[in-house]
């Protein structure tokens, strides 16, 4: 979708930040497109799969 604000289309993240942080569960180093903070957990990719909600669908 066009976010006519921006000037750019929603899905395209551009060139992000990212920051490292350590995996709070593998302990893996990993890069996040956020700035970590010392009370919330972080996970790597693989991580973050498991401790998603399920996706419901939409309709």
């Amino acid at each position: 979708m066009y976010d006519r604000d921006r000037g750019r289309d929603r899905g395209d993240r551009g060139d992000r930040e990212m920051h490292k942080a350590q995996c709070s569960d593998c302990k893996q180093e990993c890069e996040v497109p956020f700035k970590p903070s010392e009370d919330r957990p972080v996970y790597c990719k693989d991580c973050y799969q498991k401790h998603r909600p399920p996706r419901r669908d939409r309709y």
